[in-house]
């Protein structure tokens, strides 16, 4: 897209015809360069969920998106003033988002990699922060998946 507009009428139409769209970014560090909270899916509450992939799914997806938003968020605060004066929980929400990138996004193109592990992986994630954090997965969910501590 010219300049890396996206709203530029063929990236921005073509999203609306298709199932989504994975936005790559400059600002992502990692291979594979891809912006979560700019990419969307259409097609995922269709295709996931009890039956499918895991019950604990479209919670345990929102849940990454809310973190990686709080995170974003106190990033931005970090280029301010610095992240040693940031409060705890904004640096667990950095930690969050660099585990998320390292364990989660990063995938070698030569990596085949299951939905188990992926479930898996994304659970290191959100157990890097703690439990009372996610309220937007339920108490059977967080039994069987958290990792972390209380």
């Amino acid at each position: 897209m010219p300049a890396g507009d996206i709203t530029h009428p063929v990236p921005d139409l073509t999203g609306y015809i298709t199932e989504g769209q994975i936005l790559l970014s400059r600002e992502v560090p990692a291979y594979p360069h891809i912006d979560p909270l700019s990419s969307l899916s259409r097609m995922m509450r269709a295709g996931v969920g009890a039956g499918r992939t895991r019950p604990e799914h479209l919670d345990l997806a929102a849940q990454l998106l809310a973190g990686l938003s709080r995170a974003r968020e106190a990033g931005e605060l970090a280029d301010l003033v610095g992240e040693s004066a940031l409060s705890q929980s904004d640096r667990r929400y950095l930690a969050m988002a660099r585990t998320f990138r390292t364990g989660l996004l990063a995938q070698r193109p030569d990596e085949d990699r299951t939905l188990e592990d992926t479930f898996d992986r994304a659970w290191q994630v959100v157990s890097t922060l703690p439990r009372s954090e996610l309220s937007m997965l339920g108490e059977e969910a967080l039994d069987a998946g958290y990792r972390g501590e209380g």
